[in-house]
């Protein structure tokens, strides 16, 4: 719960105290990275390699279902579609992607397929927000489908 509030409050005070920006910072070019924090199922760290202005490969670590596991996932996204959010220059982008989730016990490992859906919103340089679906499928250990999903925010490194 502190990590929300603390995240939450981060994120208040980078909008409040960033300079008005140009469309065109709004733009993400191959390279930039961004780095932050998903709440969800992984809670984790989220770190975003972005290939395009709209797709790029997300990597995270995190705990698993609320619980001592520790996961990771690895994504490629593709951008489906940009928009403009409102009067404020803001711009978003819709994605579906494909990668693959391990998951750990002391017991053992899960792996999994997944297929992330999701809305990336990138307000004042340097915030993005975002939320995010990942159906799955449990290939090795749990053959089972499952939902997971995150919300969360990042801030781009140039």
């Amino acid at each position: 719960m502190r990590t929300l509030f603390a995240t939450i409050a981060l994120a208040t005070l980078t909008f409040a105290t960033a300079s008005e920006a140009d469309a065109q910072d709004y733009r993400y070019e191959p390279g930039i990275v961004s780095l932050g924090i998903g709440l969800g199922d992984p809670t984790a760290l989220d770190l975003k390699i972005w290939t395009t202005n709209s797709s790029g490969i997300d990597l995270g670590i995190g705990l698993e279902r609320f619980d001592d596991v520790l996961g990771l996932y690895g994504e490629y996204e593709f951008g489906l579609a940009d928009f403009r959010l409102g009067q404020s220059g803001g711009r978003g982008v819709v994605y579906i992607g494909l990668g693959g989730a391990v998951a750990f016990t002391a017991e053992h490992t899960t792996v999994a397929l997944i297929i992330p859906i999701g809305v990336d919103f990138r307000f004042r340089p340097p915030v993005d927000l975002y939320v995010e679906a990942r159906p799955g499928v449990g290939l090795v250990h749990r053959p089972a489908f499952g939902i997971g999903g995150q919300v969360g925010v990042r801030f781009r490194f140039r």
